[in-house]
């Protein structure tokens, strides 16, 4: 079966960005600034700092391979030194390679990184308390906080102050019912700078899906809430909230966001519209207009990011799908029972037909890695900006020439996104 639509983008015009080489498809929003938002980076993810430390533990090892051959030093002494350099050889190669590591995946980026893989919470994190009129944690079923003519907020830039000012993120346990059998039921959440609880305001809200393997804290940790700090800051993007939630499956960590239709199988995507969203909308001032709402994802969680807006446009309007897949892939053998129930959630197979979105159109973006233009990733993802255009969707295709399928790109490419996503949030100022 021929997958590839009419319209193939590799014909579509390039521009460059920023050092972003740019595939746009009509309808789509300009490119990003030539400065990117980053999150600040530390030593541990420099990679001068990691070849360094690297040849500092070849020459040590090298050192104690020496004085194991030099027989004419006194024994006590040389087998100490050796022991030494042996030690602190061994050390500094593997935290020199594993800085190096870290560097090309943009795993740890800084300290607040660290502070957030250890389970310390955000360094800022207490902006992100549930808001006073909040219901009880375990009432799911209670109104949304926003008001009926509650304005949204809009893009507005910060005055200059040191230090500049930033949000919160902070992880919650949701209360997912036991029939979920769900391996992770926890969230993170991040309140941008001034964040206000009241209700008075209604934030625009993004829910960030993490890769596989992953969890709940992944975008907080590899430095989406400096990026979104920034933008929000410079006036380059409406304060918004943004939730990431956990999406592992009990037995399949890469659940795909998927409902297993095997017995005992976790319900994902259940999960995220019976739980996550409800509430969200219970204890955040989040935006309940489809139109406010965007679902974005890395890697897996790009393929659940556009497979979940495609099957429940009334959820969502807006698409962020960085390094996709076009179907589940190990998820769909993980998660259903057979080929048809597989086949009912590959977006590259039921774009052409799926007839949900002609009532609640979407706004896609896509990031390639510059390395997997011409692999799997890229294929299947042009394909799908493709087949979307053909259905009249506005879509937009970013190629990130020298970066690969890693957190380093997500972030790097998170800001593009953004801007894209507030192209869309622009709109609804329009008549």
């Amino acid at each position: 079966m021929d997958l590839r639509p009419a319209t193939d983008p590799a014909d579509l015009p390039r521009r460059e960005a920023g050092g972003v080489s740019v595939v746009s498809l009509p309808g789509g929003a300009p490119p990003g600034a030539a400065i990117q938002p980053s999150p600040e980076v530390a030593f541990f993810a420099n990679p001068v700092f990691g070849i360094g430390l690297s040849l500092v533990g070849a020459a040590l090892l090298a050192t104690a391979v020496w004085l194991l051959n030099k027989r004419r030093q006194v024994v006590r002494v040389r087998k100490t030194l050796r022991w030494i350099a042996c030690t602190a050889g061994s050390l500094s190669l593997v935290l020199g390679l594993g800085t190096v590591a870290n560097w090309y995946a943009g795993w740890l980026p800084n300290m607040d990184a660290v502070r957030i893989r250890l389970g310390l919470g955000h360094a800022a994190g207490d902006q992100a308390e549930l808001a006073a009129s909040a219901p009880a944690q375990e009432q799911l079923g209670a109104e949304a906080i926003i008001g009926s003519q509650a304005p949204l907020s809009r893009p507005s830039p910060f005055p200059a102050t040191n230090p500049p000012p930033a949000g919160g993120a902070k992880e919650f346990s949701l209360p997912a019912p036991e029939r979920l059998n769900l391996a992770d039921n926890t969230a993170w959440v991040y309140t941008p700078p001034g964040y206000d609880p009241s209700g008075r305001v209604a934030y625009p809200v993004i829910y960030l899906i993490h890769g596989s393997p992953g969890a709940s804290q992944d975008w907080m940790a590899s430095g989406g809430p400096a990026v979104l700090d920034q933008m929000i800051a410079a006036g380059e993007l409406a304060p918004v909230i943004a939730v990431a939630p956990g999406v592992g499956a009990r037995g399949a960590p890469d659940s795909g966001c998927l409902d297993s239709t095997k017995p005992g199988g976790s319900q994902v995507e259940t999960f995220l519209y019976d739980v996550v969203k409800p509430w969200a909308e219970n204890h955040f001032p989040v935006a309940t207009d489809r139109r406010a709402i965007a679902i974005g994802g890395m890697s897996m969680g790009g393929y659940c990011a556009i497979d979940q807006a495609l099957r429940h446009p009334d959820q969502f309007a807006s698409v962020l799908s960085i390094m996709p897949y076009g179907g589940p892939g190990e998820a769909g053998q993980n998660m259903k029972s057979n080929q048809a129930e597989i086949d009912a959630v590959t977006p590259l197979g039921y774009i052409p037909t799926i007839d949900t979105i002609a009532a609640n159109p979407l706004a896609v973006w896509f990031a390639i890695p510059g390395s997997e233009v011409d692999g799997q990733v890229g294929r299947e993802t042009k394909a799908m900006a493709a087949a979307l255009l053909e259905r009249a969707q506005d879509v937009d295709v970013h190629i990130a020439d020298g970066q690969d399928h890693t957190w380093k790109m997500a972030i790097a490419s998170f800001p593009i996104g953004l801007r894209y996503w507030q192209s869309q949030l622009d709109r609804l100022d329009q008549p």
